[in-house]
């Protein structure tokens, strides 16, 4: 169970989280309504949510780190790597996936976003949070 410190922890990562995700999605759908890409959006995207993200999280959420801001960018490059891979094939498959099902036969903005989006759910919450409280940014 979470002490009261882990549930304002977690709280303060999930308003970073959604901090960064705005920006991830608005520049997804930026690039995808020129691009019409679903890969090069996504990670383009990811890394733009993932700029804001280690930026918020090394400030605000997990202050107080023992590591040095070299040590957290390089930390946090690994991690998000990660983040970006999962979300970046989840994206295309879960996209891939819907289409071939025939739910939604075209690949527009609004596919690749409903998509996006709950991949994005389930990586912040199996990937994200526990690998940067324990590794990036531990105490």
């Amino acid at each position: 169970m979470m002490g009261r410190n882990g549930v304002k922890e977690f709280s303060k990562a999930q308003v970073s989280s959604l901090l960064s995700t705005f920006c991830d999605f608005v520049a997804t759908a930026g690039v995808f309504s020129l691009t019409h890409h679903v890969v090069a959006s996504t990670a383009l995207g990811a890394f733009t949510g993932g700029a804001v993200n280690c930026s918020i999280n090394y400030c605000w959420t997990f202050k107080g780190t023992c590591r040095t801001k070299r040590g957290v960018l390089c930390r946090y490059a690994a991690v998000w790597l990660g983040s970006v891979m999962f979300n970046t094939a989840g994206t295309e498959w879960g996209v891939k996936l819907v289409r071939c099902s025939g739910l939604w036969t075209d690949q527009n903005l609004g596919l690749v976003m409903t998509v996006k989006a709950i991949v994005a759910v389930v990586v912040a919450v199996a990937w994200n949070f526990t690998t940067q409280k324990y590794y990036v940014y531990k105490k």
